[in-house]
Parts: C-alpha cells; sequence; structure tokens
C-alpha cells in the first residue's frame, strides 16, 4: 500500500531519499551520478560536482504524489534537481514503464 505523497529537498541523501521513496511508494529509485548509480551518502545538493549537468542545488522543496506517472517523476527530477533518475520495482531488479503511476508500479 502506498501513501499520498513526499517531499524531496537538497538536503537529502540519496540513501535517504531512496529509502524514504520506498517505503511511500514501493518502488525502488535509482539516483545517478553521470552514468552510474550516485553514492548513498552524498546529499542531492552535492552531486553538483561530478556530474556531467549541473544539479539545481538552490532548488527548493519537489512534491511527489502517487498518482503521477513514473515518466513525469523522472522529467520532475530532472527539471527540479538537475538528477537523472529511475524508478524500479521494489526488489530493484527491473524498471517500471513510465505510462503507469507510482502507485500501480508497487503493484507490478
Amino acid at each position: 500500500m502506498t501513501k499520498d505523497s513526499f517531499s524531496v529537498v537538497g538536503s537529502m541523501t540519496i540513501a535517504e531519499l531512496s529509502n524514504k521513496f520506498l517505503r511511500t511508494f514501493g518502488c525502488a529509485l535509482r539516483v545517478y551520478k553521470g552514468k552510474q548509480l550516485a553514492d548513498g551518502r552524498m546529499t542531492i545538493n552535492a552531486l553538483n560536482r561530478r556530474v556531467t549537468e549541473k544539479v539545481n542545488k538552490n532548488a527548493g522543496e519537489l512534491k511527489i504524489k502517487a498518482t503521477e506517472k513514473i515518466g513525469d517523476v523522472e522529467y520532475k527530477f530532472k527539471a527540479h534537481f538537475g538528477l537523472t533518475v529511475q524508478v524500479a520495482d521494489r526488489h530493484n531488479s527491473k524498471l517500471l514503464p513510465n505510462n503507469v503511476t507510482l502507485g500501480e508500479g508497487s503493484r507490478m
């Protein structure tokens, strides 16, 4: 069962973000630093040093809802923080389709 939503702020570590995303939506969140997975100890704000695109470390809070389509969520992370993310199933074994909601993805 998913919760309605949660907010993302730049001071969160990647591990905190990923764990909160999994607990809230029942889906894994992969966060990338360039083409590699980001170190879980880094904060969103700290990612600006080693990525190909500049991370917007002054971005405010980002709110994610279970009713949003996965493709839209991935786009919001890119537009808001400059982060590349992908949403996977709860076991983090396969990526979920962009045209389903986070709530639907949690049941796949």
